[in-house]
């Protein structure tokens, strides 16, 4: 799809807060005349030949037109990022600052050791950047930050729901509803909020060195400060000149006084014994280029690189977002009318949305195994008993899982898989209204990847609540969302709707 238009992280939140948002509004026909209305005076006259079919500029145009005088909680969530990137920047030019300058302490007695200096300031860096690495490949550590990340989400909407206590009661349920939206989000989208704190810690790590050096230059062009180095195993300068000049490789070529030459490194080197006054002062001043070079070259430049990687990974990222998802098919109609009119003819073959099921269920005396999704597990009694009814199952076991949530749920899928070798016949109990398909079909994926033991093919029953929390059928819309959804993505499976 050709983008025109650049999404940031705040707008694909707030994009999907408002589209949540409207998907559990009570009255579809208000937010089809405000779409309309918002189409007509504000999105249409902007746009240019060919635009009027482009899904990002459209809902770009339209995210601009509703959120203009309502906050909301993707701009919310971003504002508190930067917040926090921009504290790390601080905390990091601070700290290193002030780490750098306990370093370079010098009294006169003894030189500031340089490897010791280097180990403070470059050292604990790269034992971090080690750590990042593992972070990177490891995969198991990568579902945990999703985790963690997910329960941050979690949290971060606590705290929201507890700071708008002073709001009104309509204006404290929709923010509480659209935090449940971010979570969904973080729970699908993952590849977008795993950034921002790797770029937070580049940025401290940037703000560390910068910090550092100038420290170092401010003790060395306004203090009289000696640098030198100690060793009890070495028995010449050489060895030291030798490391002193591969780590100096990459700067010589074009500033080759910015390394001690090895009679230089000789004078600065320090014995308890002779103390500091046997050493040279040119030797002990010639460090201060070298250790500049290190923390340029080996800290500064790698957490830049870094930034910029992690930088280009969210623009990536961004740009990789999807707006043909089912859920934005709503919004799509209420601003363009039907999508593609040619789907007409084989939408009416199929069943009405509104019947007892997409299919006639099976009845067959044989045992399967359930998954419900984790809103749904307070009518599991109800759900059992139409699968009992329906099918005709004897259940073997029934799991409650996090369906929008694929990196999770791995107690149950153990049980869940081993139930399912004496029973090899699954279905999942989704919800309605439901928003997180990507993650859906994700966790589905994951499902059947637990072995030979699980079937490829199964069954999906949705399931709508009403108001005093009963199982009950889904609407029409969402039973097509649904039907639309698996019959895409998983044309092997059959989909139901139950009826009470």
């Amino acid at each position: 799809m050709r983008r025109s238009t650049n999404w940031t992280l705040a707008d694909v939140l707030d994009f999907e807060a408002l589209v949540a948002a409207d998907e559990r509004a009570d009255d579809p026909q208000a937010a089809a005349r405000r779409d309309a209305g918002l189409w007509r005076e504000k999105i249409a006259p902007d746009l240019t030949p060919g635009e009027d079919g482009e899904r990002a500029v459209v809902f770009h145009r339209w995210l601009a037109a509703r959120r203009a005088g309502e906050p909301l909680p993707g701009t919310w969530l971003t504002g508190g990022w930067r917040a926090f990137a921009a504290g790390a920047v601080f905390a990091g030019l601070v700290l290193g600052f002030a780490v750098a300058g306990g370093a370079l302490y010098y009294a006169g007695a003894r030189p500031v050791n340089v490897a010791v200096f280097l180990a403070m300031i470059v050292g604990v860096q790269w034992l971090f950047l080690a750590w990042t690495l593992v972070v990177t490949l490891a995969r198991g550590l990568r579902s945990a930050a999703g985790r963690l990340l997910v329960r941050l989400g979690e949290r971060l909407g606590q705290w929201l729901a507890g700071a708008g206590e002073h709001l009104t009661g309509e204006q404290r349920l929709r923010l509480r509803a659209e935090t449940v939206a971010l979570r969904q989000l973080a729970g699908r989208n993952l590849q977008l909020l795993r950034w921002p704190p790797w770029l937070a810690l580049q940025g401290f790590g940037l703000a560390w060195n910068l910090g550092a050096l100038a420290a170092l230059l401010l003790r060395v062009f306004f203090t009289d400060v000696a640098f030198g180095w100690e060793s009890t195993w070495a028995e010449s300068p050489l060895g030291m000149h030798t490391a002193v000049r591969l780590v100096a490789m990459p700067w010589t070529w074009f500033a080759p006084d910015a390394c001690p030459t090895l009679a230089q490194v000789g004078h600065s080197w320090f014995h308890y014994q002779s103390g500091v006054a046997a050493l040279d002062p040119t030797a002990t001043a010639s460090w201060w280029r070298w250790l500049a070079g290190v923390i340029l070259g080996y800290g500064l430049l790698p957490r830049a690189l870094l930034w910029l990687w992690f930088w280009t990974r969210l623009r990536a990222a961004l740009g990789r977002v999807s707006f043909d998802e089912p859920r934005h098919k709503a919004a799509w109609q209420r601003l363009m009318g039907p999508v593609i009119q040619g789907e007409r003819a084989h939408r009416d073959n199929l069943p009405s949305s509104g019947t007892a099921s997409f299919a006639a269920a099976p009845r067959r005396a044989e045992p399967g195994c359930v998954l419900i999704a984790a809103p749904l597990g307070g009518v599991r009694a109800e759900i059992e008993r139409w699968v009992e009814t329906q099918f005709g199952w004897q259940i073997a076991c029934v799991e409650t899982a996090e369906i929008d949530f694929p990196s999770g749920n791995e107690a149950a899928f153990a049980r869940f898989a081993a139930a399912l070798t004496g029973a090899p016949r699954w279905l999942i109990a989704v919800p309605a209204p439901f928003t997180a398909f990507t993650a859906f079909a994700q966790f589905v994926e994951r499902l059947r990847a637990l072995g030979p033991a699980v079937p490829p093919a199964g069954f999906f029953l949705v399931v709508a609540l009403d108001a005093d929390g009963r199982a009950t059928a889904p609407a029409p819309g969402w039973a097509g969302y649904w039907r639309d959804f698996t019959q895409a993505e998983m044309p092997d499976c059959a989909t139901f709707s139950l009826t009470p």
